[in-house]
């Protein structure tokens, strides 16, 4: 049912698809069935790698990405479920003798990997370069224009927007509503945005279904996929979906690891 829920929102667009964009983790720091963490998998011809929470070397393996071309990641923020797959990423590349790691991140990403990486004498060696960015910083990477824009969490986190061939996709990271976000969203192809929790649940630092299609709406966006679903959410992804849609007027589904969308 959801591959063919992803084939009714994008089959008429088939034509001119010219990215994909792989959901490797959905889900949250706690485990739950068909959801690892963090980490969107982006490809034109080259790869880009969103956040990479635990679970992410695995998914990479099971889409069969070569190793030898991941060599960028971009993350929003240093929780957990977001970064546990770093320095196993970054090994993993070291001793397959593959050219260094390129990481961007909020400002604290350097000390970050610098203290996980001293927990490990033997990687001294390994090539690791780490660009801290900081709100509405923008640059060019993999053939993608990339612009970070601050995100409401409870640490500091980014959301980015990535323009390539006259296509748009954002990744709000973990956000609670905000006018950034939204701003940074508009007229984007797809917009992957974090649902943490279903209604009625009242939280911070996170988003809701209804939260969320209010913020978007009247933004143009073509299609929205939702991710960073905790357990409450099981059972309510349907649901959770049509109450974006209903307040947004966008095509929205919800994620799950694999789900592959072309546009």
């Amino acid at each position: 049912m959801r591959s063919h829920e992803v084939n009714l929102l994008l089959g008429a667009c088939k034509k001119y698809m010219s990215l994909k964009i792989t959901m490797l983790g959905t889900g949250v720091g706690i485990p739950q069935p068909g959801r690892s963490q963090a980490a969107v998998l982006v490809e034109n011809d080259r790869a880009l790698l969103l956040d990479c929470g635990a679970g992410t070397l695995l998914r990479l393996d099971e889409v069969g990405v070569d190793l030898e071309a991941l060599d960028s990641v971009l993350l929003t923020h240093l929780h957990l479920d977001h970064v546990s797959d770093l320095l196993a990423l970054a090994n993993a590349r070291f001793l397959a003798d593959m050219p260094g790691l390129q990481i961007f991140g909020p400002q604290g990403t350097e000390a970050y990997f610098k203290i996980a990486r001293s927990l490990y004498p033997n990687l001294d060696k390994m090539s690791v370069a780490v660009q801290e960015l900081k709100p509405m910083d923008s640059f060019t990477l993999k053939g993608f224009d990339i612009f970070a824009e601050e995100a409401r969490h409870s640490v500091t986190a980014l959301a980015y927007r990535l323009e390539s061939e006259e296509k748009i996709i954002v990744y709000s990271g973990d956000t609670q509503p905000c006018p950034r976000v939204a701003a940074l969203a508009k007229d984007a192809d797809l917009l992957i945005h974090e649902c943490s929790f279903p209604e009625p649940f009242d939280v911070t630092n996170h988003t809701t279904p209804k939260k969320l299609g209010s913020m978007i709406k009247n933004l143009g966006i073509k299609r929205v996929v939702l991710t960073h679903l905790y357990p409450q959410a099981q059972g309510c992804e349907d649901e959770m979906a049509e109450q974006v849609i209903d307040l947004s007027g966008a095509p929205t589904i919800v994620g799950w690891d694999m789900m592959s969308v072309v546009i």
